[in-house]
């Protein structure tokens, strides 16, 4: 009897080890799964936001010329300044500016005088030519009178001769004498003749090249008159020297000071003081009614989120400014994409750089999770939340499900699968690292 209850009290005490062998078997098992939180996925759209930092770049900018050969003394202006008409840009020196004054008009005052000469030259070869013309008119006419008068008194011996006719029964010797006159005369007659017309043929001659002369003389004249004219000289050096000296002398009457002509927004200086200018731009500036555009460049990735015409927010730093514009144009260009916007009349003046910002809200996905659902292994996949027969008995389990990723923000994936459902659960967080088939527990 004592044996049977030992017995019973053997074997009690061995299910009660085995009990608690087990309590503490599964609980050692359920503090070793990984604890998960789920949700189910849900009908979204997903929002992205884009920051771009670009320039602001001024279209049909002007620049200001330097005044080649002076002495900068002080630049008054800075870029990103705001200036009126008459607002003072830089000083020369104005003792360096008398300097240079004086030796430009000694340049213009020798030149002049070779003008003054080549025009007087040219004026005698026309004077020269025209008296050569005069006289050999008037020596061709001489000699065609004195000819024309030569003929004109055998002409008159003719008819006297003719007159002296003898008479019948005159002797031989007298008729051939009369005879011997008369074919003299009529030589004289002839030859005064072919002289006149050899004299006007001369006359013509001549006077066609005495004319020429004059026509050369003339030319000549009229290359030299075209040669030192401010039509010529516009596009060479002379002009540029006389533009200069009136230039100059109207800054040393405002003592060396270079003022602007019209408002607008400083954008370069490229000049120094104490540096002698040459002939390029020292300034550039935008007027009034300059335009100005800010052009961005994004990536291929960002290339979905932004389309002409969207409108976004541009800022530009060190200012308050803020504004909202149009995209005019997106460019490929190598691999990326030039975004390029037109600002509003009077919109980031001095400014040379911006920020554009843009939400730009998807469609309406199917199914949108949490983004830490979202994994990747060379593929996207999620874990989805299972039921099974366990240590446990029914306990829980994640089954990864490959998925195609259709957009994404820092928050959110949007997801798609023919397995998908609504109603799955799917796991957006776990402590720790999950693998298919793996028992988990909620917290």
């Amino acid at each position: 009897m004592e044996s049977k209850k030992k017995l019973w009290r053997g074997l009690a005490a061995f299910m009660a080890v085995m009990l608690i062998m087990t309590f503490v078997s599964r609980m050692v098992y359920v503090s070793r799964l990984p604890r998960i939180h789920w949700t189910n996925p849900t009908a979204a759209s997903i929002t992205n936001k884009l920051s771009a930092e670009g320039t602001v770049e001024v279209v049909n900018s002007e620049a200001i010329t330097g005044m080649e050969g002076l002495l900068v003394k002080r630049v008054c202006v800075a870029a990103g300044e705001q200036i009126d008409a008459g607002t003072v840009l830089y000083e020369v020196d104005t003792e360096d500016l008398q300097v240079q004054l004086a030796r430009l008009e000694a340049e213009e005052q020798v030149w002049q005088e070779q003008v003054s000469a080549k025009r007087r030259e040219a004026a005698t070869e026309i004077t020269r030519a025209q008296e050569d013309y005069d006289t050999t008119v008037a020596e061709l006419d001489r000699k065609i009178a004195d000819e024309t008068r030569l003929l004109e008194d055998a002409m008159e011996d003719l008819d006297t001769h003719m007159f002296r006719l003898p008479k019948e029964d005159a002797p031989d010797e007298i008729w051939i004498a009369w005879a011997d006159e008369r074919t003299r005369i009529d030589r004289e007659i002839e030859e005064r003749k072919l002289a006149i017309e050899e004299a006007g043929f001369e006359k013509e001659k001549v006077l066609k090249e005495a004319g020429r002369d004059i026509e050369d003389a003339k030319s000549a004249q009229n290359e030299v008159e075209g040669a030192y004219s401010s039509n010529y000289s516009a596009i060479g050096q002379v002009q540029e020297r006389q533009n200069k000296i009136e230039t100059w002398k109207s800054i040393l009457e405002d003592e060396g000071r270079i003022k602007a002509e019209q408002e607008g927004t400083v954008l370069e200086v490229m000049m120094q003081s104490g540096v002698r200018m040459g002939a390029d731009a020292v300034m550039r500036y935008a007027n009034a009614e300059s335009s100005r555009i800010f052009r961005t460049i994004i990536s291929q990735e960002q290339k979905s989120m932004v389309h002409t015409g969207d409108t976004v927010r541009i800022s530009f730093p060190g200012s308050s400014e803020e504004v909202g514009e149009t995209i005019d144009s997106i460019v490929q260009e190598n691999g990326s994409y030039t975004v390029t916007i037109w600002l509003e009349p009077d919109v980031a003046k001095g400014r040379t750089e911006g920020i554009m910002e843009l939400t730009s809200t998807s469609e309406i996905y199917d199914f949108v999770v949490p983004k830490q659902a979202l994994h990747n292994d060379g593929g996207n996949y999620v874990y989805v939340l299972e039921e099974r027969s366990g240590i446990l008995g029914m306990e829980l389990s994640v089954r990864s499900l490959t998925v195609r990723l259709l957009n994404e923000n820092d928050d959110n994936a949007a997801i798609a699968d023919e397995l998908l459902t609504n109603d799955m659960k799917i796991v957006t967080q776990s402590d720790k690292e999950l693998s298919n088939g793996m028992a988990v527990m909620e917290y």
